[in-house]
């Protein structure tokens, strides 16, 4: 992925980003198990990253797009995201058409773990599935990690599979903690990286 092909991302983006989050995480194990049905599990991924694409993540500023990949970046001090699910929540359960339980119980345990220290956020970080394994999630994280290690600053992540989590690693992230929303549920893979010097 050349860098013409990276942009930061605008609200008016959001709507591809969400199909291409969708498609990236179809088949990964912890959105698996949060929308078990592979019926209604696209358009309910679709609607949820469109929904905290839209009124978390996107109108920061910080989030970067290409044609087939996207991710969602939190930076340092950004307001705490609970406001969110308070001010959007008949949208959330209607997007979810009503299955938030679980939903809710990652978000519970990934907002237990959550450091306190300033810090970037990835959310979410994905690559449309007919387009992965060409390095474009890697040349996507390596941008913003450049401009985050400029700055001398830490990042934070959720991995949702041992696939992203190797990912992670061989980009500088440590395994912290795992994390499960429930004891039925996978592992999530809580990562942290110190800034890097070049």
């Amino acid at each position: 992925m050349s860098d013409q092909e990276l942009r930061p991302a605008t609200p008016d983006d959001v709507d591809d980003m969400a199909l291409v989050l969708a498609d990236a995480f179809h088949d990964d194990p912890v959105f698996t198990w949060m929308f078990p049905d592979p019926a209604t599990r696209p358009r309910r991924l679709e609607a949820m990253f469109t929904l905290i694409g839209r009124h978390l993540y996107v109108g920061q500023g910080e989030c970067l797009v290409g044609q087939h990949a996207a991710s969602y970046w939190e930076p340092p001090g950004a307001p705490d995201s609970a406001e969110l699910w308070g001010d959007h929540a008949e949208e959330l359960v209607t997007a979810m058409e009503g299955e938030v339980e679980r939903l809710g119980a990652l978000g519970a345990a990934m907002a237990a773990f959550h450091p306190d220290e300033p810090c970037w956020y990835l959310a979410v970080l994905g690559v449309r599935s007919s387009a992965q394994g060409r390095g474009l999630g890697g040349a996507l994280l390596a941008r913003k990690l450049e401009q985050i290690d400029a700055a001398g600053e830490a990042a934070y992540l959720e991995a949702t599979s041992p696939r992203n989590r190797a990912l992670y690693e061989r980009h500088g992230f440590e395994l912290v903690q795992e994390l499960r929303a429930a004891d039925d549920a996978p592992p999530m893979f809580a990562m942290w990286r110190e800034p890097q010097r070049r």
